[in-house]
């Protein structure tokens, strides 16, 4: 049985794939599967899946699917998997070829029940920054991850970089959701360390590159899955104590996305007056967590309160606030 099952979601990714491959197929280490997950893909996705699986039958396995979307064809991942850790790359990114060799080791080293590592942010003009500069290496428990999910040291909610053990997935049924917008990984991280007594993070090995393309799905205008991103942060509420401060980072959370949602419904000209009342709603709601958080200055601050009076004049002035 090999380590590591790496699973690779891929939907309509002709033009990235091969870029992602040929890293992941470049590892310093053999203790790994790739299990390529074509979710429906109407190009020449599907076919590249099943050419790769051909010249690396010891290695890659594919499995076809009908279009469920990200979490679905994660979840067949994780149903078909047989390693003993997993981990879930995006098909337009790209990595280091320590990339798994450097989660087995501090597992190795560690005996934790997750592994967290360090990326790079690149950009369609070649620029790559790196994240967490001035972190050092970390060991958190459970709950203590689930804060730095939100806050410092700021783990992030990605599932590309953490290596989950496939054992306490199975064992507590775990799963990606559909119903939670662009925020599925940061709802399943958080889930999952509910069950973690040790968590390592190392961001200066930063074996990851994580590819900002214009038209990908955290980027652009409105749209429905960045409004049902705010449930995420409205399951941490129910789940922790009152007025804690995970408490009070999820609600500042919630309220600096209503902020983002409301300029780009108007900006947009999106009509769905029971998405505006809600937006409105969750500035209601968490005014008091937004003020009353460290995570962003007076000008946002100032924003957020012209908002809750003013929606419409806050909209349309935003990008005058911000050189404010």
């Amino acid at each position: 049985m090999k380590k590591v099952s790496v699973v690779v979601p891929v939907y309509n990714m002709e033009r990235y794939l091969t870029r992602c491959m040929e890293t992941l197929l470049n590892q310093t280490t053999d203790e790994m599967e790739i299990i390529l997950i074509d979710d429906g893909s109407k190009d020449k996705s599907g076919v590249m899946c099943d050419e790769y699986a051909e010249k690396y039958p010891a290695l890659i396995r594919v499995v076809h699917k009908t279009n469920g979307g990200l979490s679905s064809a994660r979840n067949t991942g994780i149903d078909v998997a047989k390693g003993q850790y997993i981990i879930f790359p995006d098909p337009d990114d790209w990595v280091e070829t320590n990339y798994i060799s450097r989660f087995i080791e501090l597992y190795d080293k560690y005996n934790p029940d997750l592994v967290c590592l360090g990326h790079y942010i690149d950009y369609e003009n070649g620029e790559s920054v790196a994240a967490n500069e001035n972190v050092g290496f970390i060991e958190m428990n459970g709950a203590e991850a689930q804060k730095a999910l939100l806050s410092y040291p700021n783990i992030r909610g990605f599932a590309w970089n953490k290596l989950y053990k496939l054992k306490i997935i199975n064992e507590y049924n775990l799963k990606f959701l559909d119903d939670v917008g662009t925020t599925e990984d940061m709802d399943f991280a958080f889930r999952y360390l509910k069950y973690c007594k040790k968590v390592c993070f190392d961001p200066q090995s930063r074996v990851y590159h994580y590819f900002q393309r214009e038209n990908s799905a955290t980027l652009g205008g409105f749209s429905l899955d960045k409004f049902y991103s705010i449930r995420t942060y409205e399951k941490i509420i129910e789940g922790s104590q009152k007025n804690s401060e995970v408490f009070i980072i999820a609600g500042e959370q919630i309220y600096n996305i209503a902020l983002n949602l409301i300029y780009l419904y108007k900006k947009d000209g999106i009509i769905n007056k029971p998405v505006w009342k809600s937006l409105c709603k969750y500035l209601r709601k968490n005014l008091w967590a937004f003020l009353a958080g460290k995570h962003y200055g007076i000008n946002r601050k100032l924003q957020g309160v012209i908002a809750f009076f003013m929606p419409y004049i806050y909209a349309k002035c935003r990008n005058y606030l911000k050189k404010g």
